[in-house]
């Protein structure tokens, strides 16, 4: 049981990680576009996707992140992979809904979370061919507050350090056990690990706010001209914009 638990925290840890690292792969369209435009666009797919019932609409949308995924050589599995635990997460929350078994329930569960894994298709498009540094450069050029610009970009480094930290805590775990233990040992060594755990991220998130401090943590504002690329994605937006509206 204990290394069903182990196994368990490994690839949650894993998943959780790989949800908020930027893919540094072969380029494509996507990722030669603005991070401004990105940026505004992504906001509009989410906010498109959740102000609606319609399944017509939402499958519009989701089609819409699909091919955007598949034109930018992202590919539409590896976007799959990144949120199909999200999204069973959301279609277990509110499936209590759907015991009664009347058709709007039902429906109701399964739009709910068609809207998610779209909001998510849209969001990990973004994060898959943005770095997060251009992301909050970008915030900083649309007038976002500095301290929430600031305060996100101490989350996202925080949190991609405390998964690390987790991963190597198990690893060095694993690699001093000899034996599989009784479950009270394994109890024991996993309270001990935990607070290993706490311990080193905290102390590596102090050495990472120092040196950030050293270097000057202030967020630059993201300048520059619009190219073709960004126009032809405007287009592309607007024309899913007007879909949505006509359908």
């Amino acid at each position: 049981m204990h290394e069903l638990i182990e196994r368990s925290i490994k690839e949650a840890s894993h998943y959780f990680q790989n949800f908020f690292i930027h893919d540094y792969g072969r380029p494509g369209f996507l990722h030669r576009v603005d991070a401004r435009i990105k940026l505004l666009g992504t906001f509009l797919l989410v906010v498109l996707a959740v102000s609606t019932f319609d399944v017509t609409k939402i499958l519009a949308i989701f089609t819409s992140c699909l091919v955007l995924a598949a034109f930018s050589g992202i590919g539409v599995l590896k976007v799959l992979k990144r949120i199909w635990l999200f999204t069973l997460f959301s279609f277990l929350i509110v499936l209590p809904l759907s015991i009664s078994l009347r058709f709007e329930d039902v429906l109701y569960v399964l739009l709910f979370t068609l809207r998610v894994a779209t909001s998510l298709t849209a969001i990990q498009i973004l994060i898959l061919s943005t770095p997060f540094n251009d992301v909050v450069y970008a915030m900083r050029g649309l007038r976002f507050p500095e301290a929430f610009v600031s305060g996100l970009w101490l989350a996202y480094r925080y949190i991609i350090l405390m998964f690390t930290e987790l991963m190597r805590v198990m690893l060095a775990r694993e690699s001093r056990r000899m034996t599989r233990g009784s479950h009270m040992e394994v109890w024991r060594k996993g309270g001990e690990s935990l607070g290993l755990f706490f311990i080193r991220t905290f102390e590596r998130a102090e050495r990472v706010q120092l040196a950030m401090k050293a270097r000057g943590e202030k967020v630059i504002a993201f300048k520059g001209s619009f190219s073709k690329l960004d126009k032809i994605y405007i287009i592309f937006m607007a024309a899913v914009t007007l879909w949505w509206i006509v359908i």
